[in-house]
């Protein structure tokens, strides 16, 4: 198949990009830099997700069979600081594609949406399955939520095959440094290099998610891809929980020099959420799906990561926002 991944200098979309062209797939993609090479890819057309005729163009010329959508504002906190500007590549963003998808006859759609669209979910009430309220606590909550019902909406009204998928926290090699366990690792990368204090702050991580290796996550959306059903949503998940502070201690047990966290209240952001446990019971049926990368080899290999990219004095910074 030819599939053109929009965002896909991102984190995920590097990953996949990686996972779809090792199956023999034809990948190309879209980006927010400035034109860029990525091995995997035929090729990158630079790309604002927020100009809708630019959208167009590119999905026209690029004539993929399948169509994931990744580009879009990620940071929660960035969120709040420019909520408009978040909602319009969010949610604008989204709608460009999928109209472009539309006219093209894409022939699948798999449109990334987020946990966050849950908002703070009551742990009594059992897993989060996908019927669940869409009550969203911040803003790029909302704009998820927005782009979600934007994709059932095309399904159903327009007929365009959107397969939705909504992911849970993850993390591994190549994420930026603005997250929480790559900010630590990065901490600790410096730390035995001596480079930095042994000493890592971190907001509130007396907190429960359900956490998934990157890789865990591309498989899924590739199964997604492949077998899941046009206007269905699917949460991407384990069903298990893993508290924050344990889940840092994993890594810091992997230090070759002794870390100390240190939680600095000022971290916390504004309306976090206690708890967020999703239902894999969906993905699962669908796809035949399960995790296969533990936690343990998931911090080993970002810490591993990063341990390179300072020893090649690489840029720790990962693009922030792939529109």
């Amino acid at each position: 198949m030819r599939i053109l991944i929009t965002g896909i200098e991102g984190f995920v979309g590097r990953h996949l990009a990686t996972r779809l062209a090792a199956d023999g797939h034809t990948v190309v993609g879209s980006a927010y830099q400035s034109a860029l090479t990525i091995s995997e890819a035929e090729g990158v057309a630079r790309l604002d997700i927020r100009d809708r005729s630019s959208v167009s163009a590119v999905i026209t010329d690029a004539r993929p069979d399948v169509v994931v959508h990744l580009a879009g504002e990620t940071s929660v906190g960035e969120s709040f600081r420019d909520p408009a500007t978040t909602f319009d590549i969010n949610a604008v963003g989204a709608m460009n594609v999928l109209e472009a998808c539309r006219e093209a006859s894409v022939g699948r759609v798999l449109l990334v949406t987020s946990c966050e669209v849950y908002g703070d979910p009551d742990p009594s009430q059992g897993l989060i399955v996908e019927t669940a309220p869409l009550v969203p606590i911040n803003p790029y909550g909302a704009s998820k939520v927005a782009q979600d019902v934007l994709g059932y909406q095309y399904w159903h009204g327009f007929g365009v095959p959107v397969i939705r998928a909504r992911p849970f926290p993850h993390t591994g090699p190549g994420q930026a440094s603005q997250y929480l366990f790559p900010s630590v690792a990065r901490r600790i990368a410096l730390a035995e290099t001596g480079r930095g204090a042994a000493t890592v702050s971190v907001g509130n991580v007396a907190t429960i998610r359900d956490l998934l290796d990157v890789r865990d996550v591309v498989e899924a959306y590739v199964g997604l891809i492949e077998t899941g059903e046009p206007g269905a949503v699917y949460n991407v998940c384990s069903g298990k929980e893993h508290r924050l502070v344990e889940a840092l201690d994993v890594l810091c047990e992997l230090a070759e020099t002794p870390v100390r966290i240190e939680v600095d209240s000022g971290q916390r952001r504004p309306a976090d959420f206690a708890w967020m446990v999703g239902d894999p019971t969906e993905l699962k049926a669908a796809t035949g799906w399960r995790p296969r990368v533990r936690w343990e080899q998931t911090m080993r290999d970002l810490l591993s990561d990063m341990r390179a990219r300072i020893d090649a004095d690489a840029p720790i910074e990962a693009v922030k926002r792939d529109v």
